[in-house]
């Protein structure tokens, strides 16, 4: 797998180049025929440098070898998806109808840290995406983690990703499913920690910031049960109204107790504990 600066690398002719996206490199020996050998994992490569994909200082793609040939990691249908790398050992980001699923303008993996940073016991999360969350929520010491992802189209993509492979080691229950029809299924005070990480707010995706659903999260979580509800800076205002402000406002009206609000990142809150008679 290979991204605009491991194409670099080797048309260079550098002596170690990355096929995860700089998470190991790998020894390549050129041929005087415009070849480069390498070892990845079981197999033995040999690639022609004159068929690696064409790149210019703007591209972000992320290519695959594939039967022989590179392809560009992307899905058309009536949407288009993509994987993208913005920056050199930055894990990629998802791209959908040319919508950015995570920052450009830091690792991802930086902003996933600061998603889970009050992660406990059993978590619950909507909205798996490329898993970032889910994994490094079981590397904080999540007992359990419960990820739920609507589109198959996101999760092939994940599924050639290096930096989502824990999402499919079974170290997490992935499920492919609507989470807002998923998570009434699901117990009463069944778990620790929701994460709540939704695509940006608009018309098609009101239901995921909608009280019905946060009062659904105040079900399955038990009394003092913490809850992260990701905004985002960009879209930080749908028709004219501050998205962070009204997700708050809703929560609490949904039973939680908003505990802080980072403007342009999101919400933490717990779930109030029921009120004696």
């Amino acid at each position: 797998m290979l991204s605009k600066w491991q194409i670099e690398d080797l048309l260079r002719g550098k002596s170690e180049v990355s096929f995860d996206l700089e998470i190991s490199r790998t020894r390549v020996i050129y041929g005087g025929n415009g070849t480069a050998s390498f070892e990845y994992g079981p197999n033995v490569y040999e690639i022609s440098l004159d068929e690696l994909p064409e790149i210019s200082e703007e591209s972000c793609e992320v290519y695959a070898l594939i039967d022989g040939s590179w392809r560009e990691l992307s899905i058309a249908g009536a949407r288009f998806y993509k994987l993208c790398v913005f920056g050199r050992g930055w894990a990629p980001t998802l791209m959908i109808d040319g919508i950015t699923m995570h920052s450009v303008l830091e690792n991802p993996l930086l902003v996933t840290r600061r998603k889970v940073r009050f992660v406990r016991g059993r978590v619950f999360e909507c909205c798996t995406g490329l898993g970032y969350t889910a994994i490094e929520a079981t590397r904080r010491g999540a007992r359990q983690v419960v990820t739920v992802e609507a589109d198959p189209n996101v999760l092939l993509l994940a599924s050639y990703n290096p930096y989502s492979r824990g999402l499919f080691s079974g170290g997490v229950d992935l499920i492919l499913d609507d989470a807002t029809r998923f998570v009434e299924a699901l117990k009463d005070a069944a778990f620790d920690y929701v994460i709540h990480d939704p695509p940006r707010l608009s018309h098609a995706t009101q239901v995921l910031y909608s009280e019905g659903l946060y009062r659904e999260y105040a079900r399955i979580l038990k009394p003092g049960g913490g809850l992260f509800h990701y905004t985002g800076a960009s879209g930080s205002k749908y028709r004219g109204v501050s998205v962070w402000r009204g997700v708050a406002e809703r929560l609490r009206s949904s039973g939680f107790i908003v505990k802080a609000v980072e403007r342009g990142f999101g919400v933490y809150a717990v779930r109030a504990s029921p009120r004696r008679r």
